[in-house]
């Protein structure tokens, strides 16, 4: 009674396991059921492809210069107008536009996609007109990567006052989010700036220079400063205002954690941290120096129609259900336990491609039809050594032996997985990742489900 007991528990677990991957888990979301598990990525040969064709603004603007010849944003009310100097200047002066600054503007590009985990995309560069071609997915995210493309990337801590830069992003090392939970148990998000050895020196003295006044604390209205009266920072990024603060100590970590909200539901955390990884997109990659604008842009369909998307995926639904009749026409009880473990095997892959956010392309499909192979060939080898000899001992045995003597096999396998994971272009990387998942996903239903199972059924 014991043993079926075990079984029956790991049945219901694989079963479990099954419902959330081919299913999902929902919840209610105002009149509405949301699928709480990731999306699949899906690669441009199923969903079609953007092309944006970005060209170097050729543009004018009007610089306005004082008497002392420095540039003024406008010509104060009241003022001469005698002792100021409009001049058009080019937004990208003539001396910029060289083949390494080309060169530059492309490997920010590419920077800021793979900051914001972008895997499928590729950026083209003509050298000698200095025009970029951004090959994107075409979603719904790729119109808001579009324009992070276009920013400039500037970063700076400044006084608010006079706007002398105290901080700029050569200081920086790196910028990240983080978030941490509140006492009320909400989730607050920050941006996270790891600081230069040369930049922690000079946060350290920033944030001497600029601590809070004892006024400030003063809950006395008559005692209290105006904010104007305080000697502030005034934080930048993309020629935009962050904060406009000063310290209550003096940070000597070389950290500077900021606060960007605290959300009480998902959809508040969210956008807090989506707003933090593109502040972390610009931080982390250099400032742009030309400023490119966008010519123009054409979908490229999907090389590969829906109708074969839904025979592919008919094919492989087949293949299962046929490879189960198989191994229970065959092993009868032990082809229903094997069959068991070949959808726990199934069910934990495609959990595993949604959680770690593995693009799904033609190849990778190739790849999940050789692991079912491989994964039909490993359960046969065991089940062949159980029928000679049903014993529990020997399916112990059968289990170890199998995956020893088929060890050159499961390698060569990992081999590939490797050298694929670690080679260009999102169409090879899946194939790469699909398999070393899926080796995993099946060492696992094999090794723990299936084999748990065989030996209770053998007992």
């Amino acid at each position: 009674m014991e043993k079926k007991l075990k079984i029956v528990l790991c049945a219901l677990i694989i079963l479990l396991i099954a419902i959330i991957a081919f299913i999902g888990v929902y919840s209610k979301d105002g009149t509405t059921y949301k699928n709480m598990l990731p999306d699949y990525l899906l690669s441009s040969e199923f969903t079609g492809k953007r092309l944006t064709y970005f060209k170097i603004n050729d543009k004018t603007e009007e610089k306005i210069y004082d008497k002392d010849g420095k540039e003024v944003d406008s010509i104060p009310e009241g003022a001469n107008e005698a002792d100021y100097k409009k001049e058009n200047v080019k937004i990208n002066a003539d001396d910029k536009l060289n083949v390494e600054n080309y060169k530059k503007v492309k490997e920010i590009f590419t920077g800021r996609l793979e900051t914001l985990g972008v895997t499928d995309f590729t950026i083209r560069l003509d050298e000698e007109t200095g025009e970029i071609v951004a090959e994107l997915l075409d979603d719904m995210n790729t119109d808001e990567l579009l324009q992070y493309l276009q920013c400039q990337g500037d970063f700076s801590m400044s006084d608010s006052k006079d706007g002398t830069v105290l901080i700029s992003k050569e200081n920086v090392k790196k910028a990240s989010v983080v978030y941490g939970r509140t006492e009320t148990g909400g989730i607050e998000v920050y941006l996270k700036i790891d600081f230069t050895k040369e930049g922690a020196k000079k946060l350290a003295e920033v944030s001497r220079n600029y601590l809070k006044t004892e006024e400030e604390h003063d809950e006395n209205e008559e005692n209290k400063q105006d904010d104007e009266n305080q000697k502030q920072v005034t934080m930048t990024i993309e020629g935009a205002k962050i904060l406009t603060t000063n310290f209550g100590e003096e940070i000597n970590s070389g950290v500077l954690t900021i606060s960007l909200g605290t959300g009480a539901n998902s959809e508040a955390v969210y956008e807090y941290m989506s707003r933090g990884q593109v502040y972390a997109m610009l931080i982390n990659n250099d400032e742009m120096p030309i400023t490119y604008e966008i010519s123009t842009s054409e979908y490229i369909e999907s090389s590969i129609s829906n109708d074969l998307v839904y025979i592919i995926i008919g094919v492989m639904g087949a293949l299962i259900c046929a490879t189960i009749i198989f191994m229970i026409f065959k092993y009868k009880t032990d082809g229903i336990i094997a069959s068991l473990s070949l959808i726990a095997a199934t069910a934990i892959l495609l959990l595993l491609i949604r959680y770690t956010k593995t693009t799904i392309s033609f190849g990778g499909i190739v790849s999940m039809a050789l692991l079912l192979v491989l994964d039909v060939y490993l359960m046969s080898r065991v089940l062949n050594k159980i029928k000679r000899n049903g014993s529990i001992d020997n399916v112990f045995e059968a289990t170890f032996k199998t995956y020893v003597e088929e060890l050159h096999v499961i390698i060569v396998f990992l081999i590939i997985a490797v050298v694929f994971t670690f080679m260009p272009g999102v169409k090879i990387f899946s194939i790469g990742m699909t398999l070393f998942y899926g080796i995993i996903s099946i060492a696992f239903a094999n090794l723990l489900f299936m084999r748990s199972m065989l030996i209770n059924s053998h007992k």
